[in-house]
């Protein structure tokens, strides 16, 4: 099933991706603070823009898991979107209770 697949591989270059990420993010940021482009404008847009995508992945959500349902049935791939949903959920309910605490 996996031919062709080395899990060494991946192993050690997810890790060395994560790092080279982190390293990129770092310079970035520094650069972007110092040139004050994360001002309130910026918050702002990327709050609207981050609220636009959950709301997408909402609905992407429940359509594949229709779709999953109708093709599949209860098997696993229905396990992992309920799972998914969940989380989606969850994470919601908990960042508005955080933002409600502090207002």
């Amino acid at each position: 099933m996996y031919e062709g697949f080395d899990i060494w591989a991946f192993l050690l270059g997810l890790p060395l991706g994560l790092v080279i990420w982190a390293i990129v993010w770092f310079f970035v940021r520094k650069k972007g603070k110092k040139e004050r482009m994360f001002d309130e404008r910026y918050t702002n847009l990327h709050r609207h823009a981050r609220s636009i995508s959950w709301k997408v992945m909402t609905g992407a959500i429940l359509i594949a898991w229709i779709i999953v349902m109708i093709v599949e049935g209860a098997k696993l791939a229905f396990f992992i979107l309920t799972a998914l949903w969940v989380i989606h959920m969850l994470s919601w309910v908990i960042g508005a209770a955080i933002v409600n605490k502090h207002h």
